[in-house]
């Protein structure tokens, strides 16, 4: 036998080599792939679904005008586990408020010369409150309002006699809650309240302070005629474009089918107000924006659009206002259809995503994944979602999925990412929405 040495090693490694090299030639058509079934993760390329006509999807964008009001640039994943058959759930677009009673901003001086009150019935709440002024650069507050020195007159009727206003008072006035009182019920803003009698029923009063007041504090008067068959509703957006020059806005007055011409003022977060004009087009009024003025000065915060109504129902004086807060925003990105899903052990693992950024900024994704159980029914697993720092040149974002509570729930595919979600969380404002995403195929 011949002794082993490293030629020996040498010659055996290269016949080796070479049978491989032969014999992989010969099964070359053979050989099959690996399934992806077995291989421990892998990556597959997959397109969202086309969004439908109730899917809130944009792909113009913009860069925000506003300073970004999160900044954070770390990345962060959360994981919800979800349970039973899943419920489909859309986003908010419109909100509805209603409102019995109306807002005055008046200055001390107008308190005390007297304003007009309209009054739809008898037992109707009045109150004064002092707000702060810092038109002069510094804060002025205005001073609390004596409940004892308000006087309430019906327009048109003068009473006799030396004490004729504190006798009139004294007959409309049931009864008075002054600062201190009103305070200890919660409300600590310095507001004094009078409850109207039931001899003052529905038309025109006048309140008149005769307490000294600054002539240019400001107060808030508030009529508010609890439990009235007259009430102003509003419905509106609750996210409208900051470039946006019209805001559209459906009014009612219950138990009136009169017309009416209604005033506007939008209120930003800072407090600043500017008054619309309204225009009527079909079953709404559209609130005009001058092209120079933002629907917003600060992303932290909603803006405000106040809505006061005047008109007579059944020869009653009605006075309505009512209020709708909306978030202004930019739409500032948008997903690109083409995602890349991981698979651990044939279940999804993650959904890496990448977007169009109009600049630099803080996202958030979010979504439901949902599996379907033997009956064919699309049942939740888990609600995931992700925010991190995003740039134009590094627009990449990751969903990720927990597959240990995907294979917990014996749930098969199809598995689908519903109520895909893209945040602008500098802008705190939702950018789209669809419904029926993706559907996850191995």
């Amino acid at each position: 036998m011949q002794p082993f040495t490293l030629r020996t090693l040498s010659k055996a490694v290269s016949l080796v080599i070479l049978a491989g090299l032969l014999g992989a030639c010969q099964d070359e058509s053979t050989t099959p792939e690996p399934q992806k079934e077995t291989s421990p993760m892998y990556a597959k390329g997959l397109t969202l679904s086309a969004p439908t006509d109730s899917d809130l999807v944009d792909t113009n964008i913009a860069a925000p005008t506003l300073a970004p009001i999160n900044t954070s640039t770390d990345y962060v994943s959360f994981i919800t586990p979800l349970y039973g058959e899943y419920q489909a759930s859309q986003p908010v677009l419109e909100q509805a408020s209603q409102s019995d009673e109306y807002w005055l901003n008046v200055t001390g001086a107008e308190l005390n010369a007297g304003v007009q009150l309209n009054l739809s019935q008898a037992g109707s709440l009045v109150r004064i409150a002092p707000r702060g002024d810092v038109s002069t650069g510094a804060l002025m507050h205005a001073d609390a309002v004596a409940p004892e020195r308000v006087q309430i007159q019906r327009i048109g009727h003068t009473p006799q006699g030396k004490n004729a206003s504190p006798q009139a008072t004294e007959s409309l006035v049931k009864s008075l809650v002054s600062a201190d009182a009103l305070a200890s019920a919660g409300l600590a803003d310095d507001s004094s309240a009078l409850q109207m009698s039931e001899k003052a029923t529905a038309g025109e009063y006048r309140l008149q302070v005769s307490q000294p007041l600054v002539a240019r504090a400001n107060y808030l008067v508030n009529v508010k005629e609890k439990g009235s068959p007259y009430q102003l509703s509003i419905k509106a957006p609750s996210a409208i474009a900051a470039d946006a020059q019209t805001l559209g806005v459906k009014l009612a007055l219950s138990q009136s089918d009169n017309q009416f011409a209604p005033q506007a003022k939008l209120k930003q977060a800072d407090g600043t107000e500017q008054a619309l004009a309204m225009v009527k087009q079909g079953d709404e009024w559209q609130a005009l924006v001058p092209a120079d003025l933002p629907l917003a000065s600060s992303n932290a915060g909603l803006s405000e659009i106040e809505v006061t109504v005047q008109t007579q129902v059944d020869g009653r004086p009605v006075q309505r206002t009512v209020k709708t807060a909306f978030k202004s925003y930019v739409n500032s990105a948008s997903i690109k259809p083409e995602v890349l899903t991981v698979w651990d052990k044939g279940v999804p693992n993650q959904v890496n995503f990448e977007l169009n950024v109009a600049e630099a900024g803080r996202f958030g994704l979010s979504g439901v994944l949902t599996g379907t159980n033997t009956e064919g029914q699309k049942v939740a697993i888990m609600r995931t979602q992700a925010a991190t720092w995003l740039t134009p040149e590094s627009p990449k974002l990751k969903l990720m999925f927990d597959p240990t509570l995907i294979q917990a729930s014996g749930l098969q595919p199809p598995f689908e990412l519903n109520e895909l979600e893209l945040q602008d969380q500098g802008q705190m404002a939702r950018l789209s929405f669809q419904a029926n995403a993706l559907v996850l195929s191995r």
